[in-house]
């Protein structure tokens, strides 16, 4: 029957997906090599874009003053940008360079980069660049590890980046298993087969030579998706440092949560619009699988976007063709087993605690309301703001 062969076309493509996944997750579990890291000797700039973040800056500047790295090689730069409360005064009295934005026009994360790097090439005598969000914190030794990927060779280096407070409620709880499902298994996995990782927006590094041929020429509302492809079709890997931690405070207000949410699911859109026909043609061309590894990362929607395909897939096959002991029905047992167990994988590698595990039982709300989102913005159209 005809619905029968559309519900194993799309388990298939559904086990295909999980089976490209489980092969990122066990290439995220090789051992690594004990590292030697080397002694401090790369001059950075941490670079802080800040949109009236008086409530937070604070904490930020107080935690990377205390990093474990010589003061000398350096330098904390916060850009406020169309500020309009004293986040510029709190950073000068942490005794960080405070550069002021004034472009109404045009702001973001993106706008700031655009406008900050072309004066520090200019001025500046640094050998990299870290780019941190305002509610950034850094482990102590974040700039140690990161000086010794650039070292080794790396050009362009992201760190591991975790919610702050995965315990204070259901929505940071869940939030953090998407972290953990992201980082450690996808992100990490593909770094360790030698492929480019995703950019995150906070946590980047970059070397001087890579923002001196390039500058900073995104577009689109994810700046740091949008970057990372194009550093790929570049030839430039992205190196994912797991051991480079650094925390973020996430949105307790739903509202406030959403409007992130809707920025990164349209942005993504926008860069697998832009990029997927190029990273297709390269990859053919080059018969490289890194570019393939990259569209892959395009296609595949955030994972409790996905988790809403497989089930409301699932709900239809039990509607309109559910018949034990067919291969129909094993097929889709196996996706649901699959997807279970992947999540149980990103829990244990993160060490989850009891907390997360118990907000498990929140995660149909979540996807609910996740759902709403895409659907409503989806009603709206692209929003086209490159906004704070």
């Amino acid at each position: 029957m005809l619905v029968d062969l559309l519900f194993l076309i799309i388990g298939v493509g559904f086990l295909l997906i999980f089976c490209y996944l489980f092969f990122l997750a066990i290439a995220s579990l090789r051992p690594h090599k004990r590292e030697d890291l080397s002694a401090p000797a790369m001059r950075f700039a941490i670079i802080i874009p800040a949109h009236n973040e008086s409530a937070l800056i604070a904490q930020t500047l107080e935690n990377v003053k205390n990093i474990d790295y010589p003061n000398e090689l350096y330098e904390i730069i916060v850009v406020a940008d169309n500020c309009d409360d004293n986040t510029g005064e709190i950073a000068a009295g942490f005794g960080a360079t405070c550069l002021y934005r004034h472009d109404s026009d045009k702001r973001g994360k993106g706008a700031v980069l655009h406008w900050v790097f072309p004066q520090l090439l200019a001025t500046g005598n640094h050998d990299a660049y870290v780019v941190i969000d305002a509610d950034t914190h850094m482990a102590e030794n974040f700039l140690i590890v990161v000086n010794h990927h650039f070292l080794e060779g790396a050009e362009v280096v992201q760190a591991y980046s975790e919610p702050r407070h995965p315990d204070r409620s259901p929505l940071e709880s869940l939030a953090y298993l998407g972290f953990a499902l992201n980082r450690n298994l996808r992100y990490h996995g593909r770094s360790r087969l030698g492929w480019s990782a995703n950019l995150m927006g906070t946590g980047m590094c970059f070397a001087r030579n890579v923002i001196e041929k390039y500058g900073w020429n995104t577009t689109t509302m994810v700046e740091d998706i949008e970057y990372g492809m194009f550093l790929q079709l570049q030839g430039i890997r992205v190196v994912f440092a797991h051991n480079a931690r650094i925390s973020v405070e996430l949105h307790k207000d739903i509202d406030q949560s959403q409007g992130q949410r809707t920025r990164w699911d349209m942005g993504k859109f926008e860069v697998r619009n832009k990029y997927l026909p190029q990273l297709l043609k390269k990859g053919i061309k080059e018969k490289n699988i890194s570019y393939f590894d990259s569209s892959m990362e395009l296609l595949l929607p955030p994972f409790s976007l996905f988790v809403i395909m497989v089930l409301g897939c699932f709900s239809l096959y039990v509607l309109f063709d559910f018949q034990k002991g067919t291969l129909n029905f094993y097929i889709w047992i196996s996706i649901l087993l699959s997807l279970t167990i992947y999540i149980f994988i990103g829990l244990l590698t993160a060490r989850a605690s009891f907390k997360v595990y118990r907000s498990l039982l929140y995660a149909p709300f979540f996807l609910i309301w996740r759902f709403w989102i895409v659907l409503l913005e989806s009603c709206k159209g692209k929003n086209k703001q490159r906004q704070w």
